[in-house]
Formats: C-alpha cells, structure tokens, sequence
C-alpha cells in the first residue's frame, strides 16, 4: 500500500500516524469503558455473594438451635470480615402469624439476618 509520498519515498508520515493513533484511540475508548463496568459488575456480585454466603452461614447456626433457645428481637448479631474491613451481622428474630391475622402463633419465628444492606430471612417452626 503506497501512500501520497515525496517522490522515491515510501512509508508513513509523522502525522499520519498520529491521525491512525487518534481514530484507534477513539474508537477503543468505549471498549475500555464496557471492560471497566464488566470488572466492577463482578467485583460486586462476588461482594454480594460473600454477604449471602454469611448470612446463610449465620442462618444455618440458628436453625441448627432448639425453637425454645432462639430468643425473640434483636439478638445473635456478630461481625465478619468481608475484604479486610470489620461488617455487622444483625440478627432480628420476632414471632410470625402464619395465618395473616393480627396475632403472632407462638409456634412460629420469623428470623431475618441482615449484613451490609443483604437480608435473608426464612421461619422457623416448632410443630
């Protein structure tokens, strides 16, 4: 591929060169963006799935326990570590009615583990 050129001269100008720089570099910015938000996008879901893998884990302790030894209101929180920074586990348990009235069946606990904004919450019966 031959270029205008002085006569005898083959190659690529100065400024040729830095106008196929430019038009690669504009043409590749919105690819470096999209890989920029992929890299971030999955940052935060590995970040969630670690908080629902806690959450299950600190679910799992409770439901392991006696119904008569898990006690009502906010109580079992703990803290973990989630990329070396100290994050709350809170634990909320509260009689539930299964049935949709007004009052709580004494039989039946809702428990709701909440850690950095992630919630997870199952019952818990004693029938």
């Amino acid at each position: 591929m031959q270029l205008a050129c002085r006569a005898g001269e083959k190659g690529f100008s100065l400024v040729e060169l830095l106008l196929a720089v430019a038009i690669m570099a504009i043409a590749l910015a919105p690819i470096m963006d999209s890989i920029t938000s992929s890299f971030q996008s999955t940052n935060a879901g590995e970040e969630n799935t670690i908080l629902v893998n806690y959450a299950r884990e600190k679910m799992d302790s409770i439901l392991a326990m006696p119904f008569n030894q898990v006690p009502a209101g906010p109580v079992l929180s703990d803290t973990v570590t989630v990329y070396g920074k100290a994050v709350d586990r809170d634990v909320l348990v509260e009689l539930y009615d299964g049935t949709g009235g007004s009052i709580p069946d004494i039989n039946l606990k809702k428990i709701t583990v909440t850690i950095k904004g992630t919630q997870l919450a199952t019952l818990m019966a004693n029938y």
